[in-house]
């Protein structure tokens, strides 16, 4: 009845911990989920025989509100764990080592850094660590040049003594679009300290990456700092150390993403959208170092690549989702057959080599924890874990996940995760949970997918049926198939949830009779749009930092020009009769499902007025509806208590609404 699922080789000891956990009793709880800890921003050392990482601790619900803790660690291949940051310092991120191994670099905000976060710089015999930038405003990105004699770094262009002294006396208007604080280029001398901008034309630098000689940079570039312009309107440069000069590499036209240098320094790989409308990083280009035109390497393929590097001169690496599995791969350079790196579900986007490519270290999660650290001899092609950042997890039964694959009205193949209850028993009917990812583009990947906007595992533990489909619209199934919602939003896409349903209702184990849904961002608005287009097929709904109003949308998000090109493929100003038929709001008068409406006041991707509209015309309408809004919180909830609050609402709506259980459970 259900697709094939796929099992990594490097997971096989998971299944020995879980399977003695069965034992235990003990399942995921809220609780429990706010406070687990996570691996990232690994990089390994050139020579292969330590990692460096962060390892990101959730706060105390007793502690100040704010973002999780983040602390500088280093593994060595044989295991050994050494914490380098002191609980006195608890930000780090994005570490990188000197050229000789010897020295990480990081970014910190400490006590000494003037309220800013600076790049610091510690041996990797311990010690303390020493303070490298006395950037003016805070250091976003950074990369030490290949022989060492440079960090380059960006940070923006901080207040000038006008505009401090302007803001004192309360003449601190904003006129938009004016007076851009623009993203700009350093070069510092880890040395002696000593710093120099190295672009001096007006533009934002979003990324940059070091030519082998260390004597160019590629970087890509914007006319404006603006976040609309971080997605579209990005072009790829190359910049010499010497002059500063910007100098355009190749064309391009819409989304860019991770960039590499051949170890020879003449080709230089990058993931981008094929064009403009691309909604994802639908191609792997290669061009040279001195432009020209670029090559896709991945025309028609059947996947999203997430990350590219080089192994030799002749052959790039890339990671890439394809349907529901994390694959990690080889190709030719000059193109031709992918082949596997490693075979089966890997369960990491992205990884970080030795020097000469033997090794290669990542961060990596499976169903039944999030992401820990983890390396491998390449051509052995087994991933050996380091971490276990979560021991209590050892005694936790949880819900497997396999993929499922169904036919749309159309003919079209949707692919899709579901997970049963935790104690299913095969012939009962139980309550279904749709957990629609955002994006659109997106998707489910056989890996941890618990988190405070998706449900998943903790609705298992609950006894519900869990889907999470991949309708068109998400990534992992090549361009067409992003594209494939163009013009049509909550149209065949939405339709593909509904046939998904419908599969299991007749396949699977779904009662007809108690189905929910909710998401986070697009998936809240699916959520709005299933509790108002298609009322009658929802018992409930939570409908997180969604979209109600297509129109008011529009003209209050930041990012306008991407929601224009990639996602709709046209301006609502130009068809306002299907944007304002694709509003949830617009079909007010068939809403009947109770909806659970959450929101960060602080929200400038989707207004926190986007849960305003929907909030009061539920209300007008009469539906049984609740609006929650979160202070300080973005388009994400970071502080714990809030994420614990989404969680614990979220769940006690679909245990009244679809179970039943009058007043939910906390």
């Amino acid at each position: 009845m259900y697709a094939r699922k796929y099992l990594s080789l490097a997971f096989l000891f998971v299944f020995v911990v879980a399977g003695l956990a069965q034992e235990s009793g003990a399942t995921l709880t809220p609780e429990m989920l706010v406070q687990l800890e996570f691996v990232s921003g690994v990089t390994m050392a050139p020579d292969g025989e330590h990692i460096a990482y962060i390892l990101n601790k959730p706060r105390a619900l007793d502690e100040k509100p704010g973002p999780r803790w983040t602390e500088l660690w280093v593994a060595s291949v044989e295991g050994k764990l050494r914490r380098f940051t002191s609980s006195a310092y608890r930000t780090a991120s994005d570490p990188q080592w000197s050229p000789d191994g010897r020295r990480i670099a990081f970014r910190s905000k400490r006590f000494d850094s003037k309220e800013h976060t600076q790049v610091y710089v510690i041996s990797l015999d311990g010690g303390e660590a020493v303070r490298l930038t006395d950037s003016e405003s805070s250091v976003r990105l950074f990369r030490w040049s290949p022989d060492g004699k440079w960090i380059a770094y960006v940070a923006a262009e901080p207040k000038t003594k006008e505009e401090k002294e302007a803001e004192k006396k309360g003449r601190d208007w904003t006129e938009v679009d004016k007076h851009y604080k623009h993203l700009r280029l350093w070069l510092v001398d880890p040395a002696t300290k000593e710093a120099r901008r190295l672009i001096e034309k007006d533009v934002s630098v979003w990324s940059l990456e070091w030519s082998p000689d260390s004597r160019q940079l590629v970087v890509q570039a914007s006319p404006t700092p603006k976040t609309d312009d971080s997605y579209m309107f990005k072009r790829l440069y190359t910049v010499s150390v010497d002059d500063g000069k910007l100098k355009p590499l190749t064309e391009t036209e819409g989304k860019l993403g991770p960039m590499a240098w051949s170890p020879d320094g003449r080709n230089i790989a990058f993931l981008a959208g094929v064009d403009r409308s691309d909604p994802s990083l639908g191609g792997l280009f290669v061009v040279p170092a001195a432009g020209g035109k670029a090559r896709n390497l991945l025309a028609g393929y059947e996947g999203t690549p997430a990350w590219v590097g080089w192994l030799d001169n002749q052959t790039l690496a890339f990671t890439a989702v394809e349907a529901t599995i994390l694959t990690f791969n080889a190709i030719p350079a000059a193109g031709g057959e992918i082949s596997r790196i490693l075979s089966g579900n890997t369960g990491f986007y992205a990884v970080s080599f030795s020097k000469d490519r033997s090794r290669f270290a990542c961060a990596a999660s499976a169903y039944n924890h999030p992401n820990e650290l983890f390396w491998a001899e390449r051509k052995q092609g087994r991933l050996v874990r380091l971490t276990d950042s979560n021991p209590e997890l050892r005694n936790v039964r949880f819900a497997k996940q396999e993929e499922i694959r169904w036919s749309a009205r159309d003919g079209l193949e949707i692919t899709g995760l579901l997970m049963k209850p935790l104690d299913y028993k095969p012939g009962r009917r139980y309550p279904l949970i749709v957990q629609v990812h955002g994006g659109p583009e997106s998707a489910y990947v056989d890996a941890w997918t618990t988190t405070y906007t998706r449900w998943t595992q903790l609705l298992a533990a609950r006894g519900y049926v869990v889907f999470m489909p991949n309708y068109r619209g998400s990534t992992g199934r090549g361009v067409a198939y992003a594209k494939a919602d163009h013009k049509d939003m909550a149209g065949k896409e939405f339709d593909d949830v509904l046939d998904g349903i419908d599969f299991l209702i007749e396949h699977g184990p779904v009662d007809a009779e108690r189905v929910g849904i909710g998401g986070w961002s697009y998936g809240g608005y699916f959520s709005a749009w299933g509790a108002t287009r298609h009322s009658p097929r929802f018992k409930a709904a939570v409908m997180g930092a969604g979209i109600s109003n297509w129109h008011s949308f529009m003209g209050t998000t930041d990012i306008p020009y991407e929601e224009a090109y990639v996602h709709w493929d046209l301006w609502c100003y130009d068809e306002p009769e299907l944007c304002w038929d694709r509003s949830p709001v617009a079909h007010i008068r068939n809403a009947q499902t109770p909806t659970l409406v959450v929101h960060g006041a602080s929200d400038l991707r989707v207004p926190v007025g986007q849960g305003w509209e929907m909030y009061t015309a539920l209300k007008i309408k009469g539906v049984p509806t609740e609006l929650v809004i979160y202070p300080r919180e973005p388009h994400g909830l970071r502080e714990t208590a809030h994420q614990l609050d989404v969680i614990q609402r979220a769940l006690a709506w679909f245990d009244r609404y679809v179970k039943g259980e009058e007043g939910g459970t906390d």
